[in-house]
């Protein structure tokens, strides 16, 4: 069972989704810290978009984050010269950040698991507007054969779609709109928006 307070590891343009994995190069000190002392424990960290950077804040030391943040494994750590790591973690799931915790030299804080609806039906007439939609921004970005490659992957659907959140040319908070998703219907709805905002050379309103 995982502690109430995890470590809190906020990242600038990064979002990581349930099922995908993501390489880290620590190297900060407090990171470092925060390394050591999860790879001796339960290994797991709460991986957080932050927010705009503040100019009196350049290393992110007070920087808030998004409160939807992705709960992840560390799955292999390599150790290197002065205490730097590359690691590689998988998100398992969505949570919501509670409160920050002061009394390490890193952030960390206190979450919720945000549930995932993954029973809801997928409606056809949605699951094929959305195919055409994907196809078509793949075809302008010329991303045809990745694609296949993609689709071709044995994932389940909230995977898949997952895996295309983190692959795709989507913009930092368009990708926090889709990791805030809490059921299929949602999550595929939110993707389609952006995948038809993108092909016609918009943004999404308020993003």
């Amino acid at each position: 069972m995982l502690p109430a307070i995890l470590p809190l590891f906020p990242l600038p343009q990064v979002v990581l989704f349930p099922h995908t994995f993501l390489p880290l190069h620590i190297f900060e000190p407090r990171y470092q810290d925060m390394t050591v002392q999860v790879l001796n424990s339960h290994h797991h960290v709460v991986i957080a978009l932050m927010r705009e950077l503040d100019a009196a804040d350049p290393a992110g030391l007070r920087t808030p984050a998004f409160e939807v943040g992705c709960l992840a494994e560390v799955v292999r750590a390599e150790p290197l010269t002065g205490g730097r790591w590359n690691l590689l973690v998988q998100g398992k799931t969505a949570v919501q950040i509670l409160e920050e915790i002061p009394g390490q030299s890193f952030r960390q804080a206190r979450t919720e698991v945000l549930p995932f609806e993954d029973t809801l039906l997928w409606p056809g007439p949605q699951r094929r507007r959305f195919m055409e939609a994907l196809h078509a921004y793949a075809r302008a970005q010329d991303l045809e054969d990745q694609l296949k490659e993609l689709l071709d992957l044995p994932l389940e659907d909230q995977a898949r779609l997952n895996t295309l959140a983190m692959a795709l040319d989507f913009e930092p908070t368009e990708r926090q709109f889709l990791l805030e998703a809490q059921d299929l219907p949602t999550l595929a709805d939110r993707m389609l928006q952006l995948l038809e905002f993108a092909s016609g050379g918009r943004a999404l309103p308020g993003l």
